[in-house]
């Protein structure tokens, strides 16, 4: 839309009346500029029977000089002391004049047009708009924020909002105080009310004259979206519950990782679920050993207990009433009824050793002299007692130089590594960082009811070059930070935490570069679920948790052909 207070040159080709488009000669010229700088100049009658009368019969009119791209603000503070408005060029040649009285009028009159085309604007749209002035009270109030608030417009035009609205839920107070814009903010100026708001100050000369807000009525949006949230976490939960309960043959599936790394440690430790010797799972803190060993425990749907011990956290003095168990009366302050022993209660099942490195000397021998005649007595019992559990132990630290060291026992060392597997480091598979990121930010959104539309590129990008010392444990309590300090569902980069900042390079990111990975991450996940299905698309789309048609258009969007 063309400016509605115009510039000269508007007022030029508009043609409000102006008096010439002449060219002046150098005679009229010089007495255009002559007494003492200041500008004066005949009409264009007189000028022409300049010559044949005396100077002084004619009626001088005092002028003021503008460029044809002033701006009208600049024209009117002249006109108080200006007859004619005079407009040059760019190259001071004259294009005409016009009287001052004449211009007043002008721009009276698009006052008048932009007050109607404003006016007509407001009462058209159904979308609520409100302006307060300097001092707080209500300038405008559009038929949709009549219907929105319920407030009519004649009882609120002309009073200060605060009469209508607590203080500390006005945003255009905050706008006012400020001077800052907001931009797509949910907001709630009422108990029973949610809007998105935008809200800017209004200047004027640099002064802050009032704030404009619209709004957008989403509170039937918010109250569903909680219902969802609320509905989405219990069935989250009965989930969880029903894959506890249940004697699932695949209880590897809750280890996310498609990357071939963990493909082939997974398949390894399908196999050496099918049998009952003892085995050793090593890898770093955080990359999920107990959860490995709980997935070869249930693998073969086994309803026997499983029990982890964190022999780190047992003292000595400790070690074998919790590992053995004790008779009543075995020592002061035992429990009267005795008590079973971690050996006895994982029977038939599992006994998982967490932190086996940290078991002292001492201890060792005593589970060793388990793991070698598979009998044990409780404290203060006479009756032998079997031990029927399978033994995974699991250990961050190098047995095998601890054993050299002599603080680690080598012959417990071969009777827990009859079979080992080792899990690998999220570093050494960056390929599994996007399908985790995706697995926290659903659970942790669940979790504390935040809804994630974005994830800034430059956060998938710092997660991708992290080295991640502390593995999937983590990575997982990073994205349970990024949820919570999401700001209007949008993860930025200032979430991150400053360790994991000052440790990857951000160089600006190439959107088109990540998108391609992302693409290409996408693009493999789609084809490896087809497969898998054997070529069922509706199987596959289920197994990706979309629709059969989302499917369908992901895999001409990558081109995917089967």
């Amino acid at each position: 839309m063309k400016h509605l207070l115009p510039r000269i040159e508007d007022l030029l080709q508009r043609n409000f009346s102006l008096y010439s488009d002449m060219e002046f000669n150098k005679e009229a010229a010089y007495i255009f500029k002559q007494h003492h700088n200041e500008v004066w100049m005949l009409t264009i009658n007189e000028y022409l029977h300049f010559k044949s009368r005396n100077i002084k019969e004619f009626d001088w009119k005092k002028a003021s000089v503008f460029n044809e791209k002033a701006v009208i603000q600049d024209v009117i503070q002249e006109l108080q002391t200006s007859d004619v408005v005079v407009i040059i060029d760019g190259e001071e040649k004259i294009k005409g004049y016009i009287n001052s009285a004449v211009l007043v009028s002008k721009v009276f009159e698009s006052y008048q047009y932009l007050e109607a085309y404003f006016r007509t604007m407001i009462d058209t749209m159904d979308g609520s708009v409100s302006i307060v002035d300097e001092a707080g009270k209500t300038v405008v109030w559009t038929h949709g924020a009549e219907r929105i608030f319920s407030i009519p417009k004649e009882e609120i035009i002309g009073n200060k909002m605060e009469e209508f609205f607590p203080k500390d839920m006005l945003l255009n107070k905050v706008t006012m105080d400020t001077g800052q814009s907001f931009r797509h903010k949910q907001h709630k100026p009422r108990e029973d009310l949610f809007v998105m708001i935008n809200s800017s100050p209004i200047f004027i000369n640099d002064r802050i004259v009032g704030a404009v807000a619209a709004e957008t009525d989403i509170t039937s949006q918010v109250i569903m979206n909680q219902e969802l949230m609320n509905a989405s976490s219990k069935i989250l939960q009965l989930q969880k519950e029903v894959s506890r309960l249940q004697l699932s043959h695949d209880s590897f599936q809750q280890i996310k990782g498609s990357s071939q790394l963990m493909k082939e440690t997974i398949s390894l430790s399908k196999k050496m679920s099918e049998t009952s010797a003892n085995i050793l799972l090593l890898g770093e803190t955080g990359v999920g050993k107990e959860v490995f060993a709980k997935a070869i425990h249930f693998y073969r749907g086994s309803s026997s207990p499983f029990i982890a011990v964190n022999c780190g956290a047992i003292t000595p003095s400790l070690f074998e009433s919790e590992f053995f168990g004790y008779e009543k009366g075995a020592f002061s302050g035992a429990d009267v009824k005795g008590k079973k022993g971690k050996l006895e209660l994982a029977n038939g099942g599992t006994l998982f050793l967490d932190e086996i490195g940290d078991l002292p000397l001492d201890m060792q021998v005593k589970l060793l002299r388990v793991l070698q005649d598979k009998t044990y007595y409780r404290v203060g019992g006479t009756k032998q007692l079997t031990a029927g559990c399978r033994i995974i132990a699991a250990t961050n630290k190098d047995l095998e130089a601890m054993v050299e060291a002599n603080t680690f026992r080598e012959d417990l060392y071969y009777r827990l590594n009859i079979l080992s597997i080792t899990i690998p480091p999220l570093r050494e598979r960056k390929e599994d960082v996007m399908e985790l990121l995706h697995q926290f930010i659903y659970e942790f959104s669940l979790l504390y009811h935040r809804t994630i539309k974005i994830v800034d590129p430059q956060v998938t990008s710092a997660l991708l070059q992290y080295d991640w010392p502390g593995n999937v444990r983590e990575m997982r309590n990073v994205i349970e930070r990024l949820v919570l300090l999401s700001v209007e569902g949008t993860i930025t980069i200032g979430a991150l935490p400053p360790k994991l900042l000052q440790s990857t390079l951000l160089p600006t990111v190439n959107d088109d570069s990540l998108q391609d990975d992302l693409n290409d991450f996408e693009k493999n996940k789609i084809i490896e679920a087809i497969q898998t299905e054997e070529g069922n698309k509706q199987a596959a789309a289920k197994k990706l948790g979309i629709s059969r048609a989302t499917l369908y258009n992901k895999m001409k969007k990558l081109k995917i052909e089967l």
